[in-house]
């Protein structure tokens, strides 16, 4: 049994990483499509003294993010519409995952099988193969 086109993003603010999978079920694999990367949005963003990254809340990164909020649900919207997924799993933090929320539209948010929450954009994609496979088992 082949398995329904699949798209897993990992996102955070900044950038998105778009990963056709493939494989079974028990044993994926993620096949890089596409990487979205916003780098206004990464220039506000620093570090604090325990090494957290913060994000600077001015009005600017703010509308960056709602930029790339967009950028990013049109290239799914996009996606979905070639049939190169129905089936999309989100990794993001809170935050973002929420922004996207708004502005899926009522067939995206169909085929949105599962949210991670979290910042997984610095795993490789050995880990996040890994991890994959244990969100959806």
């Amino acid at each position: 049994m082949s398995m329904i086109p699949t798209v897993f993003v990992v996102a955070d603010q900044s950038q998105a990483q778009l990963y056709r999978v493939g494989g079974t079920k028990l044993n994926p694999t993620l096949e890089e499509l596409e990487q979205l990367s916003h780098p206004e949005a990464r220039e506000h963003l620093s570090a604090d003294s325990s090494g957290h990254l913060t994000m600077d809340k001015s009005g600017h990164s703010a509308e960056e993010e709602r930029r790339f909020v967009r950028e990013l649900v049109d290239r799914l919207r996009k996606g979905q519409s070639t049939g190169e997924f129905q089936r999309l799993v989100i990794a993001a933090p809170a935050n973002f995952v929420g922004r996207l929320r708004k502005h899926y539209g009522s067939s995206l948010s169909r085929t949105v099988e599962r949210e991670i929450i979290g910042d997984y954009t610095r795993q490789d994609s050995r880990t996040l193969t890994k991890r994959f496979a244990k969100w959806t088992n």
